[in-house]
């Protein structure tokens, strides 16, 4: 498969419209995975619903072992760089071997998602959000409605996506 996929593309356009930084940074705080958060959108505009197999598998095992620990590596360089300016080139590094993890991990999401017969629904909504309170469930959130907002965000970011709209 390549890293160049229609997920990948998706996520980079969706990821960059105003508002879903912010709110899917928030959900990341919370325990969501902003790839499949945005893979939610993605099925969303497809016409096709999110299932809990497509969320585990070898792309949850990238996240866990390569992604996490890169970004908390990140996170710690950082902090110190606010202290030592110089620290700047090795917390670029950082941020740009993240973005090519994050990348593979959405190859990964996009095999797994290309390998199944994901029912079909009405695009729109109805579906977007329930894609979208399958990840923040399946990440251990139990109070949906606290976040509400950033979930507004997102849908509306997936209906309002030239590609989809247009």
């Amino acid at each position: 498969m390549s890293l160049n996929n229609p997920l990948w593309q998706t996520a980079l356009r969706l990821y960059a419209l105003p508002g879903v930084e912010t709110a899917a940074l928030q959900l990341q705080r919370a325990g969501c995975s902003i790839n499949r958060l945005l893979m939610a959108c993605y099925l969303a505009q497809q016409g096709r619903r999110l299932v809990p197999e497509l969320l585990a598998g070898e792309a949850l095992d990238w996240q866990r072992e390569i992604t996490y620990p890169l970004r908390a590596l990140r996170y710690r360089v950082r902090t110190r760089k606010g202290e030592r300016a110089e620290l700047e080139p090795c917390y670029s590094a950082l941020r740009k071997a993240e973005l090519a993890c994050e990348q593979v991990e959405l190859m990964l999401l996009w095999e797994g998602l290309s390998a199944l017969a994901l029912p079909s629904a009405a695009a729109g909504e109805a579906l977007a959000r329930a894609n979208l309170e399958l990840v923040l469930v399946e990440s251990g959130v139990d109070d949906l409605r606290r976040f509400d907002d950033q979930v507004a965000v997102l849908i509306n970011a997936a209906l309002a996506d030239p590609l989809v709209s247009g």
